[in-house]
């Protein structure tokens, strides 16, 4: 027998269904006109809302942006629990880290690109209450990755003379400068020869094998 209360109703998968338009919509304005650049109305104009039916959604621009982070946030997190969790070395699960968090970047680097230049450390949205919980789960995932970490290092993957969170952090500045130079670089380029040639670089250094 099918449970009725795990179901949504018409008016709530409506409702999920504007959610999601509003979001990709102004994903996409922001991505061409800047965060500052686009307007409510631009957003509700593209959506084919009433801009009182959009503010039914979203109480203002800095509310919208925040549940784009979120939902990116949590896609990646559902990615890297679950990667976290495969039967194979730590090693490979850090590799899979790795490259899973640069080519989430890349898949969404024009809007990247927006939340580098115009939101990071410059726009009350980026500390909003609203980010509050996904801000807990980057901590719970930081914590998770850490223990591959630690891990490895019991197994002797990983150099054992600097704390697992110390090797997580060198894993996110690195991950995080490959991001900076791909965002500000122009024209195309091979992303899986990129990202191969990155975590390469992260687990073996720049020293050549003698």
């Amino acid at each position: 027998m099918t449970d009725n209360s795990t179901q949504l109703s018409r008016k709530e998968r409506e409702e999920a269904f504007r959610r999601e338009l509003v979001l990709d919509v102004a994903e996409s304005l922001f991505a061409e006109k800047g965060f500052d650049g686009t307007t409510v109305s631009d957003i509700a104009e593209r959506s084919e809302l009433a801009k009182g039916s959009l503010y039914q959604i979203f109480q203002s621009k800095e509310e919208i942006i925040a549940a784009i982070i979120g939902r990116k946030i949590d896609r990646i997190w559902g990615i890297l629990d679950e990667i976290v969790k495969r039967p194979i070395s730590p090693t490979e699960r850090v590799r899979e880290v790795f490259r899973t968090k640069l080519e989430s970047v890349w898949e969404s680097r024009h809007f990247a690109r927006i939340f580098l230049h115009e939101l990071r450390g410059l726009h009350p949205c980026v500390d909003s209450p609203l980010l509050d919980a996904y801000v807990e789960r980057m901590r719970a995932m930081t914590a998770k990755v850490e223990t591959v970490f630690a891990e490895g290092q019991e197994k002797g993957d990983f150099r054992r003379d600097v704390p697992a969170s110390t090797l997580f952090a060198a894993m996110e500045g690195f991950s995080n400068a490959i991001i900076y130079t791909w965002l500000n670089c122009e024209g195309d380029f091979d992303l899986d020869t990129a990202v191969r040639q990155a975590e390469d670089l992260f687990l073996h250094g720049v020293g050549v094998s003698k």
